[in-house]
């Protein structure tokens, strides 16, 4: 159950892509009468809602777990390709930094590093956030090898008591995109 959690995610994320494309979503009942439609469009990103996924990311440059102790909703889910691959709950952060740490010194990686690249997607409601961030990982491998991981984070973000807060991080590797 828990391996079908990022791809129930991921698909879901598609959809709602999908039927952004327009600018609209709307949900309509039986008489296909639209019950709720909302506007969502590209915009640029609020710095507020930047700042909170940079805390984010940046967690895993020190593995800063306190750093992420409260960015995360009661019922976040974050997912990542690292094992048990999903986390839940407001300590997703934490747990999420934790298993980082873990694949770092599992595999010896020193001068390990997240470096944002520019955001390109984002979108927002007046209690919602759908942003892509590019991130590029790097690192120092045993041997002078050099370690190298692209990819990017789609945050979800919500607002509750006037902050934004995580509701779901998935992780994207490059390779997982190409054909």
């Amino acid at each position: 159950m828990i391996k079908k959690v990022p791809l129930v995610l991921f698909s879901g994320l598609l959809t709602l892509s999908v039927l952004t494309v327009s600018g609209y979503t709307g949900f309509s009942g039986n008489n296909n009468a639209t019950h709720s439609l909302y506007r969502i469009a590209d915009t640029v990103p609020k710095a507020e809602v930047i700042a909170v996924v940079t805390i984010a990311i940046n967690a895993t440059n020190t593995f800063d777990e306190q750093s992420v102790a409260n960015l995360y909703t009661p019922n976040a889910v974050v997912a990542d390709d690292e094992p048990p691959y999903s986390w839940n709950g407001p300590t997703a952060g934490i747990q999420w930094v934790n298993a980082v740490e873990k694949a770092v010194k599992d595999f010896h990686i020193s001068k390990f590093k997240g470096k944002i690249e520019p955001v390109n997607v984002y979108q927002e409601t007046e209690e919602n956030v759908y942003v892509i961030v590019p991130v590029s990982y790097t690192g120092d491998l045993p041997g002078h090898a050099r370690f190298t991981a692209r990819g990017a984070f789609a945050f979800v973000l919500r607002k509750t008591d006037d902050k934004w807060l995580i509701k779901s991080q998935v992780w994207m590797p490059e390779k997982g995109m190409n054909n």
